[in-house]
């Protein structure tokens, strides 16, 4: 039974439902050096678009800033019951990289970003998690502020592939959030957000891009939310685990520059 609930929340986490919470894609930029510039876009099975570039003025500091939004199907009728979901969010980071020898890179960044979320879904979003005999409705118009803090280590065992982890901390604060018109308060809630990822460029020099793919999860530190007896809270919608698989792209705009 354990199992059979596990793959099941894997394939909801990753296939997607609506959800006022939308994890943004790691960074784990692969900047080596002063002057170099990474831009990156990916898409979700989500059906979110993340977009960002990340830059190093001097050595061992990067600047960045990132931007996230997921779209699906807003009714225009306002007494309408089907759902939709609607996300936009950036957000803007400082951190640092160090080069361990040819193949291994370390860094982290610190970032604060902003989201504004819409969506109207029946009870937690998606079909698998519970059975309710009277569907709890959610109707969200939510503005929240997000305070990250993420470490990340690259591996690249040849000139073409690059694997990585990423690690986010994320505290989820809500700043204007209504459910169906009522105002809704929580404490700051504490997320942490893994990242596993391969990259994959071209078999010549110089290589300005690399394909991405990318599997990332989102859960909350201490809860449980198959035995969490907070069901009907509408707070509970930012505690709920999401998760992410992209495909995507990086560019490296200063490969060019220096031909």
């Amino acid at each position: 039974m354990k199992y059979h609930y596990a793959i099941s929340s894997l394939g909801a986490l990753l296939l997607g439902g609506c959800s006022v919470y939308t994890p943004m894609l790691g960074a784990a930029p692969e900047i080596r050096a002063k002057g170099e510039l990474e831009a990156t876009a990916a898409w979700s099975l989500t059906n979110r678009l993340d977009v960002g570039a990340t830059y190093s003025p001097v050595p061992h500091l990067l600047v960045r800033a990132a931007a996230s939004t997921k779209g699906g199907g807003r009714s225009a009728a306002p007494n309408d019951s089907s759902s939709y979901s609607r996300t936009t969010q950036y957000e803007l980071a400082v951190g640092t990289y160090w080069p361990l020898g040819e193949h291994w890179l370390v860094g982290g960044l610190a970032a604060f970003g902003q989201t504004h979320a819409e969506a109207r879904y029946d009870n937690d979003g998606t079909a698998r998690l519970f059975s309710f005999r009277n569907p709890t409705r959610h109707q969200f118009d939510a503005r929240y502020h997000k305070y990250s803090g993420e470490a990340y280590l690259t591996c690249q065992p040849s000139h073409r592939v690059s694997l990585g982890l990423a690690y986010r901390v994320v505290q989820v604060r809500l700043a204007d959030v209504t459910d169906r018109g009522v105002p809704v308060q929580s404490a700051p809630v504490l997320r942490g957000e893994p990242m596993f990822f391969v990259r994959l460029g071209p078999p010549a020099e110089p290589r300005p891009w690399q394909m991405q793919l990318a599997v990332g999860s989102s859960g909350t530190f201490g809860y449980d939310e198959r035995t969490a007896a907070d069901r009907a809270d509408p707070a509970r919608q930012f505690k709920l685990g999401r998760g992410y698989l992209s495909l995507g792209a990086a560019f490296y705009p200063h490969l060019l520059w220096q031909k």
